[in-house]
């Protein structure tokens, strides 16, 4: 669902859009009404926008990374694997179904440990398709400066 409802504050200014349940809400509750059928106008528009679009600067100083510090966190990403091999380690705890040959359509644990396994390691790659992305990025970049 998407911001589809117009708002108008009192003086006709256009403010943020709205959900349709939002605005049938502000309606209901005497704060707004229907000028058009997708546009409301507020009766007492809000001072401020509740959203905030910009960061604050509290957070700005406690983001203060340079960019070898950004590279080195994404290697430490790149190298962390020690919690796909937990998960494989876990899988491979997991019995399969004993009177079942393995790998035959009867063998389901087996089929869902298969499919287990597969979902970890497309997720690690889909990771390092990511920092691939990233790295071709900053490559790019630096090539035309």
């Amino acid at each position: 669902m998407e911001k589809t409802v117009r708002v108008l504050d009192e003086q006709g200014n256009l403010l943020e859009a709205t959900y349709p349940k939002r605005a049938k809400g502000l309606v209901k509750h005497g704060r707004a009404r229907f000028v058009e059928e997708q546009t409301i106008c507020l009766t007492c528009p809000p001072d401020k926008f509740l959203e905030e679009t910009k960061m604050s600067e509290e957070y700005k100083e406690n983001f203060d990374v340079n960019p070898a510090e950004i590279l080195k966190r994404i290697e430490e990403i790149q190298h962390d694997n020690g919690h796909i091999y937990q998960a494989l380690a876990t899988l491979e705890k997991i019995p399969s179904n004993h009177s079942d040959a393995p790998g035959s359509p009867e063998d389901v644990a087996g089929s869902a440990k298969a499919m287990a396994v597969a979902e970890v390691v497309k997720c690690r790659e889909a990771t390092n398709q990511k920092l691939l992305d990233f790295y071709m990025t900053l490559y790019h970049n630096a090539a035309e400066q």
